[in-house]
């Protein structure tokens, strides 16, 4: 994409001017207003990109002074939800987690041996769906104007009442991709201090679960056995005590990025995950697509140890790095110098988004923990530049599955509204917990208490101890 292409608009200091210390509600721009009537000001949401909008959109007041923009999305398709409460579930018999075993994708093509040396790619033998090398081409060799611009949302560790209201703020409130489907996130869950409930109503709402773990330790001394036990087990635990389909658990991200080189991809690879999320890449402009790791990884390991041999078929969805508004680095949204307003949050978020949507459109990270949205002002500017992207045509905020499956089977702008895997129709997923039960079980010399619309265990889950028939509880 050419150097003359507009750029994003950047909010004036007017907009979020010190919201952390004034209570008052700032006004939204006419150059940010998606109901604005001057249309054809040259900003980034005028370049043919923005979603189509009535010619005459009323801005309201809602109780409080604050603005609400109405009538300015595409109609919102809602998922599937009142379903009938299964079973298993009102009964508290127990659910057969295996039933929906976790797979991955079949290979077309033929593929290198497991664990042996990776050697360099080769982009004539590695090929999609099975294969891809990574770096800055864009899979499908198609033009960067004609790419859909993903974007991943992740939140990592424990889902409670700590970020309920987070996750309603950004997920509740009418947001929508192009074809009217809601947006949808990626959560690493770990199993400490998880309400069981909530993961069902994310699950249930569309969003993506992933392991993150059940102790959340450092994981770059562990066998492949403890990695198996830590990042198997939790998918175990969060399919019977949160509902959520084997088959559908198909991520990972390491606690604190500490990968475990060959132990922890063999692990991956030996139960079917599909992909995993942890390793920075120092390398950004342009910035890396997915690759898969049948062959070695192009980039610098930035957290060692990483992987040195071959697991084909199994995914790296990078994090790649960003810039801060001092030029550090970071590879997570709330580990970069984070500026000391809402409009400066802002400005940074825009920065880094360009650098993926005006080259060659990668999928851009927006990768967090929850903790980093009570600062008021961190929260403000995020909302600003999230309804910012959310009101573009080809920007798509999307699962990190989801994405790997464009990635898998490049589709244009053209007709991508119509691409299967970015629908919202879940049919076979589970309804939200409503009236969970309360578990009092017994962990480490005290009650523990877990919340849950499934069965009960008879003890607090564990490393090992899952309390669900798993062979690695034996091993």
């Amino acid at each position: 994409m050419g150097n003359n292409k507009p750029r994003l608009p950047l909010l004036p200091s007017s907009l979020l001017q010190s919201s952390h210390k004034n209570s008052s509600k700032p006004k939204i721009p006419e150059s940010l207003d998606k109901t604005s009537s001057n249309s054809s000001s040259n900003t980034g949401l005028d370049r043919g990109s923005s979603r189509n909008k009535p010619k005459s959109s009323p801005k309201t007041s809602a109780p409080g002074g604050k603005p609400q923009v109405v009538g300015r999305t595409p109609q919102r398709l809602v998922r599937p939800s009142k379903k009938p409460l299964p079973a298993s579930m009102s009964s508290g018999r127990n659910v057969d987690i295996w039933k929906y075993p976790p797979r991955r994708p079949n290979p077309i093509y033929p593929q290198p041996q497991v664990d042996l040396p990776a050697a360099p790619c080769d982009r004539t033998i590695c090929k999609l769906p099975d294969c891809y090398c990574g770096g800055k081409d864009i899979p499908g060799n198609i033009p960067p104007q004609n790419v859909p611009q993903t974007v991943l949302l992740t939140f990592d560790d424990s889902v409670n009442d700590l970020n309920k209201n987070l996750y309603i703020e950004l997920f509740e409130k009418g947001r929508v991709n192009p074809n009217g489907c809601p947006i949808s996130a990626t959560f690493y869950i770990s199993h400490e201090w998880t309400d069981y409930s909530q993961v069902q109503n994310l699950y249930s709402d569309g969003h993506e679960i992933a392991s993150h773990s059940i102790t959340h330790s450092f994981g770059e001394q562990f066998s492949t056995t403890k990695w198996a036990k830590e990042i198997g087990g939790q998918r175990e635990i969060m399919s019977a005590y949160g509902g959520v389909r084997m088959e559908d658990i198909r991520g990972m991200r390491a606690p604190f990025l500490a990968v475990g080189g060959n132990n922890m991809f063999r692990m991956l690879y030996d139960l079917n995950f599909t992909y995993d999320s942890s390793m920075p890449v120092y390398e950004n402009n342009p910035p890396s697509w997915p690759y898969t790791l049948d062959y070695k990884i192009f980039h610098d390991c930035m957290i060692p140890p990483c992987p040195k041999n071959s697991y084909p078929g199994v995914w790296q969805v990078p994090m790649v790095m960003w810039q801060d508004l001092t030029g550090g680095r970071c590879s997570m949204g709330d580990a970069c110098t984070t500026p000391p307003d809402a409009e400066g949050v802002y400005k940074m978020l825009i920065k880094n988004f360009e650098r993926h949507y005006t080259t060659n459109r990668s999928p851009f990270g927006l990768f967090y923990h929850a903790a980093w949205f009570t600062t008021p002002h961190h929260k403000e500017g995020f909302i600003a530049f999230l309804d910012t992207i959310a009101a573009m045509d080809d920007v798509w905020l999307v699962t990190n599955w989801q994405a790997l499956q464009w990635v898998r089977d490049p589709t244009p702008l053209s007709t991508v509204k119509s691409f299967a895997p970015f629908q919202c129709d879940y049919p076979e997923r589970p309804p939200r917990c409503t009236t969970p039960k309360v578990c009092n079980v017994w962990h480490k010399g005290s009650v523990r208490y877990m919340k849950t619309c499934q069965s009960c265990p008879e003890s607090y889950p564990w490393t090992g101890s899952t309390g669900v028939p798993s062979p690695l509880n034996d091993i």
